[in-house]
């Protein structure tokens, strides 16, 4: 994890920015999408958080403590 200081981010411009990477680059982890987006590590976490919680985007465990971010499938 990186103690550079990153440019804050309003909340909407990080869902959008983690949302379309992940249309463009497919899954992703958390960490992953701390270095593509270029933000910091509490933007993309709670973003993560609100993301998955309006059902956007669904989270699957790949390795304790590791999770993999997608772009969630429409309910059928």
């Amino acid at each position: 994890m990186s103690s550079t200081s990153k440019q804050p981010s309003s909340p909407e411009s990080v869902d959008r920015k983690l949302l379309l990477l992940l249309k463009r680059k497919g899954a992703q982890t958390i960490e992953a999408l701390i270095g593509l987006t270029g933000v910091g590590w509490e933007q993309v976490f709670f973003s993560v958080d609100r993301l998955s919680r309006t059902g956007k985007v669904s989270l699957t465990l790949v390795r304790p403590c590791e999770y993999r971010v997608s772009v969630a499938q429409p309910a059928r």
